[in-house]
């Protein structure tokens, strides 16, 4: 199973705060890797889009290790350094834009970048985009947990994922705060955007291919 998260944060006090846990960071840190490693297993395919942890190449080293996973692949954010988890040497590779899946194989193909992107390479013939960054959180989320003001940028908009959905916009936040704290599988984001058909009735018939 291919597993998708991004936007970790382990060691950032700020973002821990944000996310209700107080001045408790290693509570924060601990919660993210335990989820994490609750869902994905040691024979599974991970992909990370970015902001996971402290740019440090002791503290990449840790997390990777970490996480119990064989297969980790890291597509870097703007709070990383690509540098540190090439010189970490345990990533199965560190880009910053990927593509994953073939569509007549896998029913999918998956572009990824740490950015959403307002269009990607054939969004129009049966891809999906994959990023993290803007801390989308779930339109059922509570309002006193990270909320939306100028003080944290904008971050926390609420139902981001379920919107893109409704409107045909096959484009999905892979980050913790959308996802209660789990990486997604490649099957749960399929089932949560248009199918090919539900996508061209919205698209005037648009064919997928």
């Amino acid at each position: 199973m291919r597993y998708f998260t991004a936007d970790l944060h382990l060691g950032d006090k700020t973002i821990a705060q944000w996310r209700g846990f107080g001045d408790d960071l290693a509570a924060h840190d601990a919660m993210i890797l335990s989820r994490l490693n609750e869902r994905v297993k040691p024979d599974d395919e991970l992909w990370l889009l970015g902001d996971l942890c402290t740019p440090r190449v002791d503290n990449v080293t840790a997390m990777r290790k970490a996480i119990a996973c064989n297969t980790v692949h890291v597509v870097v954010g703007n709070h990383d350094s690509r540098s540190k988890f090439v010189t970490c040497g345990l990533f199965a590779s560190v880009e910053y834009y990927a593509e994953v899946g073939r569509y007549r194989r896998d029913g999918y193909k998956f572009v990824m970048s740490h950015y959403p992107m307002l269009d990607w390479d054939r969004a129009y013939h049966g891809s999906f985009m994959l990023h993290g960054h803007i801390h989308s959180l779930p339109a059922e989320a509570r309002e006193d947990i990270a909320p939306r003001d100028a003080q944290n940028g904008g971050m926390g908009i609420r139902g981001y994922n379920a919107s893109n959905a409704e409107r045909g916009i096959r484009r999905f936040d892979v980050g913790v705060d959308a996802n209660g704290y789990y990486p997604v599988s490649d099957q749960e984001i399929l089932a949560a955007l248009p199918s090919d058909e539900e996508w061209s009735a919205m698209h005037n018939g648009l064919r997928v291919d």
